[in-house]
């Protein structure tokens, strides 16, 4: 099979989630290459091509255009800010480039339906959205038990969890979280993933649903590497905490809760509980962030009949094996390292469509609380 040649948006000379969470797959692969790089300047993309030992034939350009003109280019990855998204890949969707887009698709509902739109409107066969814990290999576990039978017909889910994010200090670097604006936050990240997984396992679509959402902690302090505080009481408008409660097209009831900070000490970050007629799974983890993953993340299940409770295996494979080089101890690379291997079979993880759908769910959930969207 021919190289998929990949035009990468966003990849930065400097640590960031390209660089930890696509850059050490497609380093190794065989099903991919990267044949340029597009940042702020073409002197930052020469930078990112020398740091990263990518070939010397990899374009470097300043301006995405340069990535949407360009007839080598297959597939057009994008990894920045989310504000960002709509002025940077609009002109590859014009040019009819197949995309990897990281979620949010955009800061809002209405640009991530108009690159909906000018993704229908210049055929582009292929548009995905990094969704990426369904292709957890917990996650699906976790679906497949569901789908067996293992706890009975589900009656109702439960889940509760900390994004460590949005407590009283931020790391200067994300500063962006903190304004709504932006549409980059705990709500729009972590929570869009969240209930994405959640209904992965569960069942996608709501009967019914009603949400709260408050911006409880309105200034923080921002902070360095090692902890220390560079800027006192910098305004806070994103919201940090989410109760949301309804019942899922499945017709099971669900209760999901979020809030920021970190959890209780010596408590888990991520409590989700699935009770059913004859058994009820946890799912534990250090947070919420199931498309990454954590080293104690683990699901067990309670057998009523037998009033047992026993750890599930989680089938491993050769995207396990840790990454030294990655960021994250490795864990970021993983799942979308399954997602490029899926996507290389002609797998679609997350399509625009799909991402529109999280998008006016959360939508929904701004107007219950006064908002005009998110």
């Amino acid at each position: 099979m021919a190289l998929i040649k990949i035009g990468f948006i966003g990849l930065s000379a400097t640590a960031g989630w390209a660089r930890g969470a696509h850059l050490p797959f497609l380093k190794d692969s065989s099903d991919y290459e990267i044949v340029a790089v597009c940042n702020s300047s073409v002197k930052s993309s020469e930078a990112a091509i020398k740091l990263y030992s990518l070939s010397p034939s990899t374009k470097a350009y300043g301006d995405p255009e340069g990535v949407a003109k360009d007839p080598n280019v297959d597939l057009v990855v994008c990894s920045v800010r989310v504000d960002r998204h709509l002025a940077t890949i609009s002109s590859s969707l014009k040019a009819g480039k197949n995309f990897y887009v990281e979620w949010p698709l955009g800061k809002s509902v209405a640009e991530a339906r108009e690159l909906l739109k000018l993704k229908k409107e210049n055929n582009v066969k292929t548009a995905i959205v990094g969704l990426q814990a369904r292709q957890s290999p917990l996650v699906n576990k976790l679906k497949s038990l569901i789908e067996s039978g293992a706890i009975g017909k589900v009656l109702n889910s439960t889940l509760s969890a900390q994004a460590s994010n949005g407590g009283k200090t931020a790391p200067k670097e994300i500063k962006y979280f903190g304004d709504k604006e932006v549409g980059g936050n705990i709500v729009t990240i972590h929570f869009g993933h969240t209930i994405d997984y959640f209904q992965y396992v569960l069942g996608y679509g709501f009967q019914s649903s009603n949400g709260l959402l408050e911006n409880r902690r309105q200034k923080i302090d921002l902070v360095d590497g090692e902890g220390k505080v560079v800027e006192r009481g910098v305004p806070k408008t994103s919201d940090d905490t989410i109760f949301v409660q309804g019942t899922l097209s499945s017709g099971i009831p669900f209760s999901l809760n979020l809030r920021g900070g970190a959890p209780f000490k010596g408590t888990p970050g991520l409590d989700w509980r699935i009770y059913g007629e004859t058994g009820e799974i946890r799912v534990t983890a250090s947070g919420p962030f199931l498309q990454v993953g954590y080293p104690d993340m683990k699901i067990e299940l309670h057998n009523f009949a037998k009033d047992t409770a026993e750890e599930i295996e989680v089938a491993r494979d050769e995207l396990d094996i840790e990454a030294p080089e990655a960021a994250f101890g490795g864990y970021a690379a993983r799942n979308v390292g399954r997602v490029y291997r899926g996507l290389a079979k002609g797998e679609i993880n997350c399509s625009f469509e799909d991402a529109v759908e999280r998008h006016e769910f959360l939508e929904e959930l701004c107007k219950q609380n006064g908002y005009v969207e998110a």
